[in-house]
């Protein structure tokens, strides 16, 4: 198995382009010892919202739990960069 974020991207990262976002980066962690998958995305022009980030989550977690690559327990976090990070 590669680098588990380049697999995530690869999964998700036409979907969330189609919705109209970009990914900026993935990281992997853990949140209350549960492992953590944060997305990061943005729009060229616009800010993104919380409206913005639940409509990419409730995109990608289905298709990563149907993926199944993650073989813990896990929660899916989906933030703005920022605007220092954007590009």
């Amino acid at each position: 198995m590669g680098n588990l974020s380049e697999e995530i991207r690869s999964l998700i990262e036409e979907k969330i382009e189609d919705l109209g976002y970009k990914i900026k980066k993935i990281e992997i962690g853990r949140e209350r010892g549960i492992r953590s998958v944060t997305v990061y995305i943005f729009k060229e022009d616009e800010p993104i919202g919380i409206k913005d980030c639940v409509r990419v989550s409730r995109v990608i977690d289905p298709i990563l739990e149907k993926a199944d690559i993650i073989k813990e327990k896990w929660i899916l976090i989906v933030s703005s960069p920022g605007e220092d990070e954007k590009r």
